[in-house]
């Protein structure tokens, strides 16, 4: 029988979008691929929509993010999340930048609790998302659904109606535009129902996933196509079964501002596998 390995973690949550957190100067070098697999898993482990992974070079913070199926990607609220954890820990001042997946994010923290985040502008880019393509997807039809493709660090399929799908739709269409081949590193699918010019309800489908309560760069990248489509510019509130995050910009290919209250819900320590710890033990035994 293998042995297991203690992992020290906080585990933080926002808009319903919870995270498992690890520092790297605790853990070291991990196969995180494996370790999100096992820390990530509901009722058998902590259980989270993802694994964080933060920590210092310097003045630096850093942050990798990866998905319960061990994928890597960028995560808007994971990112909020680990802002908070930082400025808590006493590395950083109110206002400081986190480095994720070749992208600086500027953060802003008011220490009642609430984090501002200003992200990288919306790219329509088929060579950045990516897609197959020839051009810019507006209005395109993936499997029997007509939306729009774009990337705020993860790639979003944003379709717009007028109710938000059902279970049996939700669960039939998701996984199929998720890994249909014109997105080869698959995509996340936001249905977005607007009730108002400043308010969309959204229902989430996250590749590498499935549903979750929230997410961070789905808002962000539905709000941008919202923007892009009714020529608008300042707030509007995208709503979540898991809350409601504010965004703001100055046009859809603007520098994006989104704000949230990150908590901090509880630390603990997980057991894992030997092969999620690489080629080291921590307190194996």
């Amino acid at each position: 029988m293998s042995r297991l390995c203690e992992v020290p973690f906080t585990k933080l949550e926002t808009v319903g979008n919870d995270f498992v957190l690890v520092d790297r100067a605790v853990v070291r070098e991990c196969n995180w691929e494996q370790l999100a697999l096992e820390v990530c898993e509901r009722r058998y482990s902590v259980g989270s929509d993802g694994l964080c992974v933060i920590w210092r070079e310097g003045e630096e913070i850093l942050l990798r993010f990866f998905n319960p199926d061990g994928t890597e990607d960028f995560c808007g609220n994971g990112l909020r999340c680990a802002a908070w954890y930082a400025y808590r820990q006493g590395w950083t001042d109110l206002e400081f930048p986190i480095f994720q997946l070749g992208k600086v994010v500027h953060m802003i923290v008011n220490p009642a609790g609430r984090v501002r985040a200003v992200m990288p502008p919306a790219s329509y880019d088929p060579g950045v998302i990516p897609t197959k393509f020839d051009g810019e997807m507006l209005d395109v039809t993936v499997q029997g659904v007509v939306g729009t493709a774009v990337t705020t660090g993860s790639a979003h399929f944003v379709t717009f109606t007028d109710e938000l799908p059902g279970d049996e739709e939700f669960l039939r269409l998701g996984p199929v535009i998720e890994t249909d081949p014109v997105f080869p590193e698959r995509v996340s699918v936001m249905w977005i129902q607007p009730v108002s010019e400043r308010e969309l309800r959204m229902r989430i489908w996250e590749r590498g996933v499935g549903e979750t309560l929230g997410c961070g760069t789905g808002a962000t990248a539905s709000a941008s196509v919202w923007f892009r489509k009714m020529g608008l510019i300042g707030k509007v509130n995208l709503v979540s079964k898991g809350g409601v995050l504010e965004i703001e910009m100055d046009g859809w290919d603007q520098p994006i501002s989104v704000e949230c209250d990150p908590e901090e819900m509880f630390t603990g320590t997980a057991l894992v596998s030997e092969e999620a710890m690489g080629s080291r033990s921590l307190a194996c035994g």
